[in-house]
C-alpha cells in the first residue's frame, strides 16, 4: 500500500509544515496553493471536491488546464493526474458543504459525467505523458458503481490507475463500508483482467478498510495506493497513530496544544509511523 499524504497547507498552527521532509509521496490539489521544499512524487487531484462548496463545475478542458497551471507554478511534473469526476458523496446546502450520498437517480447523471471526464483525460494521454492517468469511478449503488467502472475500462489502458471515489463517507455507516467491500470484490478481478496493475482510493484513512483493500488486491496482483489528510487533521486534535489499534488515538488534550505538543510536528510523526506500518506489512512483519 502506498500512502499519499494530502498536503493542503504550507504552515500548520503557525509552524512551517513540510510533510515531504518525511515522505516521498504526496497528494496535491490545484485548489490549495502549496509549495514543495524538495522534489517528491505526487499525484495531482482534480479539485472536484472543492468545487462542490463553490457550487460550480468546470469544463473538462478547464479542469485539466487548472491542474497543469498548478503544476507549472509548482515547477515539477506530477506522477499522475486525476480525472474530474462528479462526487456522489458530497452535497451543498445553505450552510455549506456536507457529506451525504445523492439518490441513485441523481447519481446516474453524475456517473455519466464521471465516465466522460475519464474519457476526456484518456484522450489527452499522449500530451500528458509521462504522467499516469487516474481514472476515477463514482456511483451511489453497487450496480451503478460497477457500471461506471465497466464503461471506464472500455477505454482504459494497462498503464492507467483506476481510482475509487465516492467513499469519503465510508466512516459514517457500516453500510458504506460493506458496500465498498462488495464493490472491490467484483471490481478487482475486472481491473486485473484488463491488464491494469494499480488502484487508488481517494480520501479514506480507516485502516481496517485500507488493510482489507490491500489484502483483496494482492489476490489479483494489484498494487494499492490511497490519499488522506487524516494524519494532519488528527494531529491538530492531539491524536497519534497507534499500529496496535489500527487507528489514530487521542494522546494529548486540547489544552496541551502548542505547549506539550505542536500539531505540525505531531503530523510528521503520524506520517512517518503510518509509512513504517505499511512497509512492515509488506515485509510480512
Amino acid at each position: 500500500m502506498i500512502y499519499y499524504t494530502s498536503k493542503v497547507h504550507n504552515r500548520l498552527n503557525g509552524m512551517d509544515f513540510s510533510p515531504e521532509a518525511v515522505t516521498d509521496t504526496l497528494c496535491l490539489n490545484p485548489q490549495y496553493p502549496v509549495s514543495l521544499s524538495k522534489p517528491c512524487k505526487y499525484i495531482l487531484d482534480s479539485g472536484a471536491f472543492q468545487d462542490v462548496s463553490d457550487d460550480r463545475r468546470l469544463s473538462f478542458k478547464d479542469a485539466l488546464a487548472r491542474q497543469l497551471k498548478f503544476e507549472l507554478k509548482l515547477g515539477q511534473f506530477a506522477e499522475a493526474v486525476v480525472s474530474y469526476d462528479r462526487l456522489v458523496d458530497e452535497q451543498k446546502c445553505e450552510t455549506g458543504q456536507f457529506k451525504s450520498r445523492v439518490s441513485e437517480s441523481i447519481a446516474e447523471e453524475y456517473v455519466n459525467e464521471t465516465v466522460n471526464a475519464s474519457r476526456y483525460l484518456s484522450s489527452k494521454r499522449e500530451i500528458l505523458a509521462p504522467r499516469k492517468l487516474i481514472l476515477s469511478c463514482q456511483g451511489s449503488s453497487t450496480e451503478q458503481y460497477l457500471r461506471c467502472l465497466k464503461e471506464i475500462l472500455e477505454f482504459a489502458q494497462p498503464e492507467d490507475i483506476i481510482g475509487f471515489g465516492g467513499f469519503c463517507i465510508i466512516s459514517r455507516s457500516k453500510i458504506y463500508e460493506e458496500q465498498f467491500y462488495e464493490i472491490i470484490k467484483i471490481a478487482f478481478p475486472m481491473i486485473a483482467a484488463k491488464g491494469i496493475k494499480r488502484v487508488h482510493l481517494f480520501g479514506v484513512g480507516m485502516f481496517r478498510v485500507l488493510l482489507r483493500m490491500e489484502l483483496e488486491a494482492k489476490q489479483y496482483g494489484l498494487e494499492c495506493s490511497y490519499d488522506t489528510s487524516s494524519a494532519e487533521l488528527n494531529a491538530v486534535m492531539g491524536r497519534v497513530f497507534d499500529p496496535s489499534k489500527l487507528q489514530l488515538s487521542a494522546v494529548f488534550s486540547k489544552d496541551e496544544k502548542n505547549t506539550v505538543y505542536h500539531p505540525a510536528k505531531l503530523a510528521l510523526l503520524n506520517i512517518r509511523t503510518i509509512n513504517h506500518f505499511w512497509k512492515d506489512l509488506e515485509s510480512g512483519i
